[in-house]
């Protein structure tokens, strides 16, 4: 154990909570596909940047709170995936806004 790190403050790893708000709500929205197919879902993908709000007002709540923030590759990769998706449903949003007629619907 380091010097600086206190073993009564639990730790927890970024971007968990994110990750878990994050398939919470795609599941949500692949369920209301699924019972809703006239559902326009154009609007989920509208959603996608609020994983990266989300993700950053979780690092900065938890560098605030003064609790212990791992930062380990687990965690990254969590991170990582998270971006990585809410920008290409970002880009798909993106498309499909600015370039309807090139999708079948």
């Amino acid at each position: 154990m380091n010097s600086n790190e206190r073993p009564d403050v639990p730790c927890r790893r970024v971007g968990t909570f994110t990750f878990g708000v994050v398939l919470v709500a795609a599941g949500l929205a692949m369920l209301v596909s699924m019972f809703a197919p006239q559902l326009d879902m154009t609007w989920a993908l509208k959603l996608s940047p609020l994983a990266l709000v989300s993700l950053g007002a979780e690092t900065l709540l938890a560098a605030r709170g003064g609790g212990r923030v791992k930062y380990d590759w687990v965690g990254m990769i969590l991170c990582c995936l998270i971006v990585t998706t809410a920008l290409c449903l970002f880009a798909a949003a993106w498309a499909i806004l600015n370039y309807p007629e090139g999708f079948c619907w």
